[in-house]
């Protein structure tokens, strides 16, 4: 059974640590545009023991300390996999890594606690590269994965409640329209969160889905509300007991830092429920005494 090794001579704050550095340096990262609107992006994450290695496949988080570029690339490749190695590694340790090693000498620390790890990474059908050094701290890598899971249990748990309104809230009568309110608000909904030592702002915008129990149904992005608003207004034709549905769909993305938008695929919706009792109207002719 795999489990994660850590490398005990480099717990201490400040390592010194002979380096593995190839004969020729790595080709620079490409930068390009960022897949905002992709799917959603996997990542599975084990240890080695034998090497004393992290690997995964795709949306690796790496620190500030790497440049942006490198940052986004990194975590925006869905289908790229990556490594993290100790910092001397051979082209001969069950990787095929280009190039011969070659070791010199330098002084790196890490935070108290904090591991220090060589990182590659490699775009499909391409060789790995060699990106730099990184520091680890005790949580382990994060992916794009991880802090999504985190951010949609955290998002759901914050949404605004759904609460339908009627108005008029009794006597509603046939041919005569009815407000109707999700008690919501419209517009952008931003919340902030810290997830496995991420800082992760999640934005989301809603869209409401009313079904008036009829066979009517209305899609709309405004949220409703009382007269003189009648942006979600429905006039029954027949009287009799209409169950009213609501469904409200968030469209959300999250950033990690200063990375993304990263969309988020999974389903946001809430449901509600309220029966109407339509009432017939009569005419009454009144007669003067």
């Amino acid at each position: 059974m795999h489990r994660i090794v850590r490398a005990a001579a480099l717990a201490s704050l400040i390592a010194l640590v002979t380096i593995a550095a190839g004969g020729s340096s790595s080709p620079a990262l490409a930068t390009g545009s960022h897949p905002a609107l992709g799917p959603p992006l996997t990542a599975d994450v084990h240890g080695e023991d034998e090497k004393d290695r992290y690997v995964g496949t795709g949306g690796l988080i790496l620190p500030g300390t790497m440049g942006r570029d490198t940052r986004r690339e990194v975590a925006g490749c869905a289908g790229c996999q990556w490594r993290l190695t100790t910092p001397c590694v051979e082209s001969s340790a069950g990787v095929a890594f280009p190039g011969q090693a070659v070791c010199q000498s330098i002084v790196r620390g890490c935070p108290q606690g904090g591991e220090l790890l060589r990182t590659w990474f490699r775009q499909p059908t391409e060789p790995w590269r060699e990106i730099g050094l990184i520091c680890l701290g005790d949580e382990g890598p994060v992916t794009i994965r991880q802090v999504r899971q985190r951010a949609v249990d955290r998002f759901v748990a914050d949404l605004p409640p759904v609460r339908v309104t009627v108005n008029p809230p009794r006597g509603v009568l046939a041919q005569l329209p009815v407000i109707f309110s999700s008690g919501q608000e419209g517009g952008l909904l931003e919340r902030q969160y810290v997830l496995l030592g991420q800082s992760v702002t999640v934005q989301a915008r809603p869209s409401w889905q009313w079904d008036f129990g009829d066979g009517v149904s209305l899609v709309t992005l405004d949220p409703g509300g009382a007269y003189p608003n009648v942006a979600v207004a429905h006039a029954y034709r027949r009287a009799g007991a209409q169950p009213v549905r609501l469904t409200t769909y968030w469209s959300a993305s999250f950033n990690v830092g200063d990375l993304g938008p990263y969309p988020i695929a999974e389903p946001v919706d809430q449901h509600a429920r309220i029966d109407v009792a339509v009432g017939e109207g009569r005419a009454v002719l009144a007669v003067p005494g």
